[in-house]
């Protein structure tokens, strides 16, 4: 009886010794290996269109045109020539030169002054040359294009005249008209006169020095956020301009500069200008469709910090409190696309165990949160076969909870500042720099071995304004 009872007794205490021992699991799982995908800052490159507004005004093509047309425009000195015509004529002009736009056409008015010197026969009986001055407005149209080689195209056509009275000689009682021998000469000097006016616009429009100019201005990267150290860099790869249209009593069209644009932290980045841009292409409609990366950037030393402070010194327990487990560090680092988050435990537990989640945006809340967040396999191996206990209790979710970050302050911040510095911003000498945000549509979020990088794309518009285009 004695024997029964000591091994019973022996038994007791085995079992509460096998029964202590089994509440405390070490966990020692294999670590994932760290690797990245994205070795630093690297941010996708969107395509975007940068508007260069293209305006000719009347009053600017009047100055050009009346600059270099001079006083004189037709000069006859001989009453022998043109077989004998009996005819000197010498025409100036009278006033400046007057434009305005219908159909897509400039439509010049020429105010001219003619002094005629003319011979005549009446009756079979010669008079005496007579001298007499008049005026009149030559009309003409003209119209304009762009080729794809950005050299200007203009043809002029002409559109008669406007009498401001007749000419007419007054011999013997006559009246003679001599209206239709001053049209004939004319018309016979239309030619010469029309072309010297398309070469004095092709002259006078030189809109490919305006926008290598302006290529090269949208190739130097702009500062967004001093605070960030982040750069707005634009790489021009075509160009395209819409038709020419005619709008109170204005020429206009818009220049795209089709560009990939991205957003760069750090240093400025560098850019070489160019001497030659792109042959021109035409197009309907230019695209309204900038677009540019916000950065918001966590390092994920400071994301583990931020962990720590969340979860160490809380104490987790579980089954009624029959385990309790307690955090005593936080570890992040990368393997691939997913995050790592290494927990440090001691309580029931004593060790480490590993989760995974891949980094994405919530745009409702502007967080950065973790998608499929999850024990890694080996870790949860570990602990169905030795701490079955630690899935029924809420440490995951706590953990899940601590690692969602607040970023709303730096988007906000970061568009405040970008459109500020997209707003008249003076870029260089007679460039001016406008644009505007309009929305903003979350894109992707990268881990690098530093950082946490969310990218938000900044949609709106973008123009840059030259002066005198």
């Amino acid at each position: 009886m004695k024997k029964i009872l000591f091994a019973f007794i022996a038994f007791m205490l085995l079992q509460g010794c096998s029964s202590s021992k089994n509440t405390n699991t070490t966990a020692n799982p294999e670590a994932p290996k760290e690797s990245y995908m994205y070795n630093g800052k690297q941010v996708e490159k969107s395509l975007s269109t940068i508007g260069i507004p293209f305006e000719i005004t009347m009053g600017d093509v009047e100055r050009q045109i009346n600059a270099n047309i001079k006083d004189l425009i037709y000069e006859d000195n001989s009453m022998e020539d043109n077989n004998f015509d009996n005819f000197m004529c010498k025409v100036n002009k009278r006033d400046n030169i007057t434009v305005t736009t219908k159909d897509e056409a400039f439509l010049f008015s020429v105010p001219l002054k003619v002094w005629v010197r003319a011979g005549y026969k009446v009756m079979g009986i010669s008079i005496p040359p007579q001298e007499l001055s008049f005026d009149f407005n030559l009309k003409f149209g003209t119209k304009f294009s762009i080729s794809p080689n950005w050299t200007a195209s203009v043809q002029s056509f002409p559109m008669g005249y406007e009498w401001i009275k007749k000419p007419t000689l007054r011999l013997g009682g006559y009246e003679i008209p001599v209206t239709g021998l001053v049209e004939r000469a004319l018309n016979s000097q239309q030619a010469v006169l029309l072309k010297s006016v398309d070469d004095a616009v092709k002259k006078n429009v030189e809109i490919k020095k305006y926008v290598l100019q302006a290529w090269n201005t949208a190739m130097q990267p702009y500062l967004l956020s001093e605070k960030y150290r982040t750069w707005l860099k634009i790489t021009p790869v075509g160009l395209q301009m819409t038709p020419l249209t005619t709008v109170n009593n204005k020429v206009k069209a818009t220049i795209g500069i089709q560009a990939y644009t991205e957003t760069i932290t750090g240093t400025k980045p560098t850019f070489q200008a160019v001497n030659t841009v792109p042959d021109l292409k035409l197009v309907n409609q230019i695209a309204d469709d900038f677009k540019v990366g916000i950065i918001a950037e966590i390092p994920l030393r400071e994301a583990a910090k931020l962990t720590a402070d969340t979860l160490i010194g809380q104490n987790f327990s579980f089954k009624d409190g029959k385990y309790n487990v307690g955090v005593t560090e936080i570890d992040i680092y990368g393997d691939q696309e997913k995050m790592v988050i290494k927990a440090g435990l001691k309580g029931s537990i004593n060790g480490s165990i590993y989760y995974k989640g891949v980094p994405a945006y919530d745009p409702t809340t502007k967080s950065v949160y973790l998608e499929n967040f999850d024990y890694d396999l080996k870790t949860k191996n570990l602990l169905i076969g030795t701490a079955n206990w630690f899935f029924q209790g809420k440490f995951a979710k706590n953990m899940k909870d601590a690692l969602t970050f607040k970023i709303g302050g730096q988007i906000d911040e970061m568009k405040k500042q970008m459109q500020a510095n997209l707003t008249n911003n003076k870029v260089a000498k007679g460039i001016t720099l406008n644009g505007n945000i309009s929305e903003l549509t979350p894109d992707k979020v990268y881990l690098t071995p530093n950082s946490i990088i969310a990218v938000i794309h900044a949609n709106g518009k973008l123009d840059i304004k030259v002066d005198g285009l």
